[in-house]
């Protein structure tokens, strides 16, 4: 995996966070989520499957992290 910067305006991080909040997902998930899927949209057939391959990784991953946050925080 990569990583990156990626730079926000003041209000715009606001809403990303304040969506992140809502949704119960991180703001780095998000844009992880958001990047795939718009690559997925605008490119060739071929690189969808791979595309939704990550995708479905990264998804295996924060429900992992999710078990694991949920048997270290009692409710």
């Amino acid at each position: 995996m990569h990583t990156t910067t990626v730079r926000f305006s003041g209000e715009t991080w606001r809403d990303l966070k304040e969506v992140c909040e809502r949704d119960g997902i991180a703001t780095a998930q998000y844009i992880r989520e958001a990047t795939i899927a718009r690559l997925a949209q605008s490119t060739q057939i071929p690189q969808v499957d791979r595309l939704e391959r990550e995708l479905g990784e990264l998804r295996v991953r924060v429900e992992r992290m999710e078990r694991l946050l949920q048997r270290r925080i009692p409710r």
